[in-house]
């Protein structure tokens, strides 16, 4: 890596459980800023405010916890070396966030094929039910079908299902991750589910 000192695993140590704290704090986005002018304290910074979601998210697609270690490390090192390509006048930091690790911790099942293959044949892990009542796994028992149908998803709309389906969060609990009204979280979610159950459907047939 050039320009950075950083001796990942030990200063982006293991994810802690713990509760969400939200305080007046800088926006993401002038965290963001700081990266990209090479503040080490900023990536931290990030890391401290996101590691626990991060982390959740991609235990649940990888199903180990060393492997969802290593996929969040190597978020974060995406973070410091690509941030210059995010726009933030177009995009939520969160979900730009969240994009990253789902994306990286598939690419690690797809590395790992006897692994990848074994997965493939197994239903998606069980997901807490929610007022609307939906649950991926009635819809399809294979990953690759539910990956694609999130790929047909706004960054937006992926981020808030990712939370409360893959991540176990409540609406509340995302709309608090995301930084925005739960009114918002819940629209998204509503609009997510409606494209999500039309491209499912449409794929049985």
């Amino acid at each position: 890596m050039v320009g950075i000192a950083l001796d990942l695993p030990e200063a982006l140590a293991p994810p802690q459980l713990l509760p969400l704290a939200r305080s007046a704090a800088p926006a993401d986005g002038d965290i963001l800023a700081r990266i990209r002018a090479r503040d080490e304290s900023a990536l931290l910074e990030l890391y401290d405010r996101y590691n626990r979601l991060l982390f959740a998210l991609a235990l649940r697609v990888v199903g180990e916890r060393e492997t969802a270690e290593e996929v969040l490390q190597d978020v974060f090192v995406r973070v410091w070396e690509g941030s210059a390509t995010f726009d933030t006048a177009r995009g939520n930091v969160a979900a730009w966030l969240f994009g990253i690790t789902r994306n990286r911790a598939v690419d690690v099942l797809r590395s790992r094929h006897h692994r990848a293959r074994q997965r493939e044949r197994e239903p998606l892990p069980d997901q807490p039910r929610h007022d609307d009542g939906f649950d991926l796994a009635e819809w399809a028992t294979n990953r690759e079908t539910v990956r694609a149908a999130l790929d047909a998803l706004s960054p937006e709309r992926r981020a808030v299902v990712e939370l409360v389906y893959f991540a176990g969060m409540t609406h509340q609990e995302a709309a608090l991750a995301l930084g925005q009204p739960l009114g918002t979280t819940k629209g998204r979610i509503r609009a997510a589910l409606d494209q999500l159950r039309a491209i499912l459907v449409e794929g049985t047939r």
